[in-house]
């Protein structure tokens, strides 16, 4: 009689510890489908937002580009209006006869131009 109370009552620690690891398993199965709902919803608002942010960036692309190509621009007159200034200074002095161009002093004679 005393080996069957004590079947009895493991049977019944068993139940309660069944239930338990039910009631714990309920509640870990309400909080998945809870995360499931989140990302579900974030993953739908991450595909309405990629094709504004992709345009975004193109947009961010272009102007990137123009600001390259006014650069570029920019860089290519100055290397024409260096040029220019340079092609002037040339003529004038070839009009001029060669005045202004530095002469080689005699050997024997340095002379400091300041």
């Amino acid at each position: 009689m005393v080996w069957q109370v004590g079947v009895l009552l493991v049977g019944i620690g068993f139940l309660l510890l069944a239930i338990f690891a039910s009631f714990i398993l309920l509640n870990m199965t309400r909080s998945l489908r809870t995360i499931e709902a989140i990302l579900s919803l974030t993953l739908d608002e991450a595909r309405l937002a990629l094709p504004e942010l992709r345009h975004s960036l193109q947009q961010i692309d272009d102007m990137v580009s123009g600001v390259n190509d006014k650069f570029t621009a920019a860089d290519r007159a100055m290397n024409a209006t260096g040029a220019a200034i340079t092609g002037w200074r040339d003529r004038v002095r070839d009009a001029l006869g060669g005045l202004g161009r530095r002469r080689k002093s005699p050997a024997g004679q340095h002379r400091e131009e300041s």
